[in-house]
């Protein structure tokens, strides 16, 4: 049994056919460029904030190592006074 109507092409199909490709295509060279430009601003904003913080985690590493030698005079001084002592 064939098909009645398999040549006609519906209207509303192939109107709604060409609106998708229009909404699919491909953006304008100058939207590109916009988005790129945002992205290596975003980029250098990051490489910015990753140098500070390496810079804090540098200054952080040098307190701990200065306190942590403090600590260990201070052990070593009460070390010496308790053998003295004993």
């Amino acid at each position: 049994m064939a098909r009645r109507r398999a040549g006609k092409a519906k209207l509303k199909s192939v109107a709604s056919g060409r609106e998708r490709t229009k909404g699919s295509a491909l953006a304008p060279e100058s939207a590109l460029l916009e988005r790129l430009a945002a992205i290596e601003r975003e980029r250098d904003a990051l490489l910015a904030a990753l140098s500070l913080e390496q810079e804090r985690r540098r200054k952080l590493e040098e307190m701990h190592a200065a306190a942590r030698d403090r600590i260990a005079w201070a052990l070593d001084s009460l070390q010496s006074i308790l053998e003295a002592k004993g």
